[in-house]
């Protein structure tokens, strides 16, 4: 972080210069994390950086002309900044919209979850001979991957909704310990499938919302009993319900050995290890990825939000020619914009303006100031929309 500050070098001038440092860094973190933030909030994280900032060293100082010129090297405590942030309720999430975000799985490809079995194990096996242990304790990995990628989210002050959680789902579980995050093994089929009903009422419960989907998957997820290997794959990607936007993230891997002779649950509780592991380290990429698209979520929000806080006025005379010349009369303190749209002039109303005093003492003023005269009964209020008709 590199300051300037006028005056020669001191230690009153130094200090000053480590204390803008040190509020620039909060600043800058802010912003990265919590574009929609507010200056309240931003104050407010300021004035707490004492337990904000972890250290800060100073680079180096020297003296430019009339100015004092410093660096520094300022830490920030990521969890208690971005825990903060949540107690202020000034996180990404949260400003013009509560974005919400759900963890949801997409089905892995059979193919790629396999015991890789020696010689004398894999003679005359059945189809389903390297994926049953898998098949048994999916919902184990699922949980595990679900939990860490949370765990990770939640240290960079991102809340994501488990649909396991929301009592509107309940009855939607394929299993008692159904994680709910939309994929199941099908008995039947011998295959991953998607919970469609689950995810038909995510659509519909969430529709119209400022609702993000983070998307993990399984990419690959294997014993190599030949190598000694546990080795797992993970991809994310985001999904904006409302604008359909899809992001990828990318893909992650890790990979532990395992020695000759481990019981079953050891390479069962390894796989879920090395599965999450893949997750938490691919969520150092994706938590970017959620901030921005909770960004632009909530920039939408303020743009839908401005536009309904103004009143719309839709004029319709005999004559284009008279709604022209009302238009060009109209007072600009009172109206945002005008313009002919058809048959109509529609009018934008000022934020703050009452849509009565338009009517009744702009608007009128000037129509019967033109000699026309408007009924009462072809003036209509409705919420935000005024509707006359000559």
């Amino acid at each position: 972080m590199s300051v300037s500050i006028k005056g020669k070098s001191s230690f009153a001038v130094k200090k000053q210069a480590k204390l803008l440092a040190e509020k620039q860094a909060i600043t800058n973190y802010l912003k990265r994390v919590s574009p929609a933030a507010g200056s309240q909030c931003e104050q407010q994280l300021i004035d707490d950086r004492a337990a904000l900032i972890q250290r800060i060293s100073p680079q180096g100082i020297s003296q430019v002309g009339d100015s004092v010129e410093a660096s520094y090297l300022v830490r920030i405590d990521d969890e208690k900044f971005n825990y903060r942030l949540e107690e202020l309720g000034c996180g990404s999430q949260s400003g013009a919209a509560e974005v919400v975000i759900l963890i949801m799985e997409e089905p892995p490809t059979a193919g790629d979850i396999a015991m890789i079995l020696n010689d004398a194990d894999a003679s005359g096996t059945r189809e389903l001979r390297g994926l049953g242990p898998f098949v048994l304790y999916y919902t184990s990995y699922q949980r595990a991957i679900r939990d860490a990628i949370i765990s990770k989210a939640n240290m960079e002050g991102l809340k994501l909704t488990r649909l396991d959680t929301v009592d509107d789902f309940q009855k939607m579980k394929m299993s008692h310990d159904d994680p709910m995050v939309g994929v199941y093994f099908d008995t039947e089929n011998e295959d991953f499938a998607l919970n469609q009903r689950l995810i038909k009422e995510v659509k519909r419960k969430f529709a119209g919302k400022s609702t993000i989907i983070l998307y993990y998957r399984i990419a690959s997820l294997y014993f190599d009993q030949v190598q000694r290997e546990l080795k797992a794959a993970i991809a994310i990607s985001m999904h904006d319900l409302d604008t359909g936007e899809t992001k990828s993230v990318g893909e992650q891997d890790f990979m532990v050995m395992i020695p000759e002779g481990q019981p079953g649950p050891a390479i069962r509780d390894g796989l879920s290890e090395v599965a999450s592991n893949a997750a938490s380290l691919l969520m150092n990429r994706a938590k970017k990825e959620a901030r921005r698209m909770s960004s632009i979520a909530q920039k939408r929000a303020q743009t839908q939000n401005k536009s309904a806080d103004l009143t719309t006025v839709n004029l319709k005379l005999s004559s284009k020619r008279n709604m022209y010349k009302v238009m060009k009369a109209l007072s600009p303190a009172s109206v945002k914009d005008s313009g002919m749209q058809g048959e109509e002039l529609v009018i934008h109303l000022t934020s703050g303006t009452s849509a009565e005093d338009f009517v009744f003492v702009e608007l009128l003023g000037l129509i019967e100031g033109m000699g026309i005269s408007i009924p009462d009964q072809n003036i209509q209020f409705n919420d935000k929309q005024v509707t006359i008709r000559q």
